[in-house]
């Protein structure tokens, strides 16, 4: 049970998104930068990997309430929601990241405040007959650096402590901060430990 806000990368298979369909079928590589969900409609901002042409886009105004053609590689597409919009518009989930992988299979990453908010979500899901996978789930608080320890890893690496040849000494350091060798040592051993759970977790 997680008592914090937590990332969750999900995957989606049978999605009713026809918009996400059509994307898939002309073989296109796509991601939602931004989503912006109604209670009527449901706003995408689309980034293909290359440039879309025109047909494209009129497969697209096929299977949308609108279409914007904002840049060679980008798209606002606007629809009338699909059940999983729907459910995403009611419940209490952050969208960060969508991705096109395959024909009515996509990838999310939410962000979450609470365990209870996640179980709801995948109960909805579940009674529209969307097949959901949770792939990861990882808090975010504890990947946080606080604004004390971002200031002083900031510093140290410029100072060159990070270097092969120090450039400044763990108590030459400590006394720039006004503080002592010990406390410093603490601080970047915490912070350090958050760094490389961050880049493991990503990676």
């Amino acid at each position: 049970m997680y008592r914090t806000p937590f990332e969750v990368t999900l995957l989606v298979e049978d999605h009713p998104c026809e918009v996400m369909n059509v994307i898939s079928l002309a073989g296109l590589k796509a991601s939602v930068e931004n989503v912006k969900l109604g209670e009527q409609t449901t706003d995408h901002i689309v980034s293909f990997e290359k440039e879309i042409g025109k047909n494209e886009v009129l497969k697209l105004k096929s299977n949308s309430v609108k279409v914007l053609k904002l840049s060679e590689t980008k798209v606002w597409v606007r629809t009338s929601g699909c059940a999983v919009c729907r459910i995403l518009y009611t419940s209490d989930v952050v969208v960060e990241k969508i991705k096109v992988l395959k024909e009515r299979t996509l990838l999310y990453t939410l962000l979450v405040p609470a365990s209870s908010s996640f179980k709801e979500f995948l109960t909805k899901l579940s009674k529209e007959g969307v097949k959901v996978t949770v792939l990861n789930v990882s808090e975010i608080s504890s990947a946080e650096l606080t604004k004390r320890q971002m200031e002083i890893l900031q510093l140290a690496y410029k100072l060159g402590y990070f270097n092969d040849e120090r450039g400044i000494t763990l108590s030459q350091l400590a006394d720039k901060l006004g503080i002592s060798a010990p406390t410093l040592e603490e601080i970047l051993r915490r912070a350090l430990r958050k760094v490389v759970k961050y880049y493991l977790d990503k990676h």
